[in-house]
């Protein structure tokens, strides 16, 4: 399901996956912000410019820090990290032989190809 977070002053872009820090309270009467994001990513078929070139320097200012595009056309993942006010510092393309895990979480490697589906 897609669902807003905020950025500031009055953002609230629907991102395809987010993953934020539990909150008790379900986002009850906010949705994530920034300091409470680990990790965005966005699945792009025809939006992979988009994507790089316009999402990911806003997320970087807002602080995010992580951001994932999922090129679903060439089965790679865009990673991009250090966030800074003019956009990430770090972008790495990922085959999908690769793995990574997300910086909240260093401990769970993910490997890219269980990130898209499975070839029929």
């Amino acid at each position: 399901m897609q669902l807003p977070f905020t950025l500031k002053p009055r953002s609230e872009p629907e991102a395809d996956i987010a993953v934020v820090r539990f909150d008790s309270k379900e986002y009850a009467d906010h949705h994530p912000t920034p300091n409470e994001i680990f990790l965005i990513i966005e699945l792009a078929d025809r939006t992979l410019r988009e994507d790089r070139n316009e999402k990911a320097p806003l997320d970087a200012r807002a602080g995010i820090p992580e951001y994932w595009v999922l090129d679903v056309n060439t089965r790679q993942l865009y990673v991009f990290r250090e966030p800074r006010n003019e956009g990430y510092a770090q972008e790495t393309v990922l085959d999908e032989q690769s793995q990574l895990a997300i910086i909240a979480f260093p401990e769970i490697a993910i490997s890219v190809n269980q990130l898209f589906a499975e070839r029929l």
